[in-house]
């Protein structure tokens, strides 16, 4: 098996890494972080030009017909320099779910509009009383003739500030349903919060909303596969993070002066940063595991492995997050300096579609990697 990029793949992540160093520096950042949006449409319309917004979806959407490793490859790009645009929520998310259980008139109306940047998603799955739980939605789905409403309450809606549709899960003839909510609805209240790291997400009343069913039938296992998607994504997103907060802490303690020599000569400062690569290297194999999987035939397995790359790649973010702030020393608490800013998107990727608690319990359930009685042998 080739496990290296394809010669497309590092032409795009070529691409996405010139576009990010020209219009996304620290200080671009910061600017487009303090506008009043938190993101940036004009870089979402470069985005749109150069295809990003349609790569995971077929070219009879005005897609590019790609898949979802060419998908990881821009969000490991995206981690690099901490990108603000709601990328995961419409494209992976909101435009994963239509792809996965949509009409193909769904497709073409909805997924084409995400391909050209004009159309906006948020996945509405979570709910207060569900913790991290989507298979059980208290949300209710009505229907009268050939039309639906949807009434529930919806919470940590990533993307939900700016949404033109809302993709909401809803209980519906003994199952879950998804279904479309235009986000300009009457029927629709939004209260938008901000993330620790910055980006913004929503809690969305939905109130008798007018919704189209995406499909038919019981919609869970699209939810589950995308959900595993957008975990392997963030995954990739964490790699690329971890990768400039491990390079921005190497070039601090080199430059660092103490004592008329750099800090970097520190033998235990050293040993630290050592075991920070170490941490980095397993977190890139374990999110290179978890791509390889969702962007097979799925199933169970690949879940299994999708939580347990994820399980990895938390306590990676966890480890790296730390050290950099602790090596960086005071600097590294202030809000100017780069460095938290990327330990805060770590830290809130490591409560992102579940926290560690939930993904070892969810993988012991599942049985685990290895057969319980693999040592008998």
């Amino acid at each position: 098996m080739d496990l290296e990029l394809s010669d497309v793949q590092q032409e795009l992540a070529s691409t996405v890494a010139r576009l990010l160093k020209t219009n996304y520096d620290a200080g671009k950042r910061d600017a487009i972080l303090a506008s009043d949006e938190g993101w940036s449409r004009d870089m979402w319309g470069k985005y749109a030009e150069l295809g990003l917004l349609g790569l995971p979806f077929s070219e009879d959407v005005g897609g590019a017909g790609m898949g979802f490793a060419e998908v990881a490859v821009v969000m490991e790009e995206f981690g690099k320099t901490l990108v603000l645009e709601p990328y995961l929520a419409t494209v992976v998310l909101g435009g994963g779910l239509v792809n996965a259980a949509g009409t193909e008139e769904q497709k073409q109306e909805i997924l084409s509009g995400v391909s050209e940047g004009t159309t906006l998603l948020a996945f509405a799955g979570y709910e207060p009383e569900g913790r991290w739980s989507l298979d059980s939605p208290q949300t209710k789905a009505s229907q009268s003739g050939d039309s639906w409403t949807v009434s529930g309450e919806k919470i940590g809606v990533l993307g939900g500030d700016a949404a033109g549709y809302f993709v909401v899960s809803a209980a519906v003839d003994g199952g879950v349903g998804l279904f479309l909510v235009k986000g300009d609805d009457a029927g629709v209240t939004r209260n938008v919060a901000t993330q620790a790291d910055g980006l913004k997400s929503a809690a969305v009343l939905f109130k008798d909303a007018a919704a189209q069913r995406l499909g038919d039938g019981d919609a869970s296992a699209a939810i589950a596969k995308v959900i595993d998607e957008a975990t392997a994504a963030i995954s990739a997103e964490a790699v690329g993070a971890m990768e400039t907060s491990l390079t921005m802490t190497g070039e601090y303690l080199h430059t660092r002066v103490q004592f008329d020599a750099p800090i970097g000569k520190n033998q235990a400062l050293q040993h630290r940063a050592a075991d920070m690569y170490a941490s980095l290297e397993g977190a890139r194999s374990m999110a290179l595991s978890a791509k390889l999987a969702v962007s097979g035939d799925g199933g169970p397995a690949a879940h299994k492995d999708v939580l347990a790359a994820k399980i990895v790649v938390n306590d990676a973010a966890k480890h790296i997050s730390q050290e950099s702030i602790q090596m960086h020393g005071g600097i590294g608490m202030t809000m100017e300096y780069p460095i938290g800013h990327f330990a805060k998107r770590l830290t809130v990727i490591q409560k992102t579609f579940d926290d560690q608690d939930g993904l070892v319990a969810a993988l012991v359930a599942e049985g685990g990697l290895i057969e319980p009685k693999a040592w008998d042998a």
